[in-house]
């Protein structure tokens, strides 16, 4: 769960608008969501979560590769939006509140989209190990943070950093886009995986 002064700052943002970062208007936006879905696969994804969903722009697309799909959100104003732009899929679940610890078991897919700077490093290390722990095997993680200035504690690059440093027995894949970074993790294998 972020800051105090952070949540405070996100509810401002939802205040005054469903569409504060123009998710539905941004060609950046578009063009990230884009290579985002690129790198999370065409599917079918068993049990996908994304943490963060902010208005659900980006779970829209994401949820018809998905056989089930849930969203947490922990600013109201914006769970509210993103359940009013899923309604339509049935196979969709937005879950209002904190994602440190895992809200479905076993997901095959995690991403966590433009949120890790909103965090602590000590929750970052809690989010990792709760993926880590509660994972499906071939869970594959996309995480994509901005390289701009971020106005909070961590910047992008320092966030997904530390996410790096948790998963250390996760093999990473990191791809630097025009102004973010977007790295995909896949879970480790085992002996009996091969």
């Amino acid at each position: 769960m972020p800051r105090p002064e952070t949540l405070r700052h996100l509810e401002g943002l939802y205040s005054g608008t469903d569409d504060p970062w123009s998710h539905e208007t941004s060609d950046y936006e578009r063009a990230k969501h884009g290579e985002t879905l690129r790198l999370c696969g065409s599917g079918p994804h068993r049990n996908a979560l994304e943490i963060g969903c902010g208005n659900g722009v980006l779970a829209a697309a994401l949820a018809p590769r998905c056989t089930r799909l849930t969203v947490v959100e922990c600013i109201p104003a914006a769970a509210a939006a993103a359940r009013r732009r899923l309604a339509g899929f049935d196979h969709v679940a937005v879950v209002e509140g904190d994602a440190r610890t895992l809200p479905v078991s076993a997901p095959d897919l995690v991403v966590l989209s433009e949120m890790l700077y909103f965090l602590t490093p000590g929750e970052i290390a809690t989010l990792a190990q709760a993926i880590s722990d509660g994972a499906s095997p071939a869970c594959r993680i996309v995480s994509v943070n901005w390289l701009g200035a971020t106005d909070e504690a961590l910047g992008g690059q320092q966030a997904a950093n530390l996410l790096l440093r948790h998963l250390p027995d996760w093999s990473c894949q990191r791809h630097v886009r025009q102004g973010y970074l977007a790295d995909v993790f896949d879970a480790p294998t085992t002996a009996a995986d091969t």
